[in-house]
């Protein structure tokens, strides 16, 4: 097989962290407190900078009210953080 690209390598980054952090109940979601330890572990120097807490992210991406971030809920945040990075990145030029 051959060797993955930059961009599909980032790919399997991405689901490899959501999984890495979901799992304690359903595998498939990450709770409150899975979504807290992802942000704090894998996001210190991005999310936690005077962005929102904990609390106000799992309303914004909990779109279905479930209580739990899906895959599909997770990279919206995902997404929207690359936005946020690239306006900033774009902004510094």
């Amino acid at each position: 097989m051959a060797q993955p690209t930059p961009l599909e390598a980032s790919l399997g980054a991405l689901i490899m962290t959501f999984h890495k952090h979901a799992g304690s109940g359903d595998a498939k979601t990450l709770n409150k407190k899975e979504l807290t330890n992802l942000i704090k572990a894998e996001l210190p120097n991005i999310a936690g900078k005077g962005g929102p807490k904990v609390d106000d992210l799992m309303t914004m991406l909990d779109q279905d009210a479930d209580g739990s971030v899906d895959f599909k809920e997770y990279i919206t945040l995902i997404g929207s953080l690359a936005y946020a990075c690239n306006c900033a990145l774009v902004k510094s030029m």
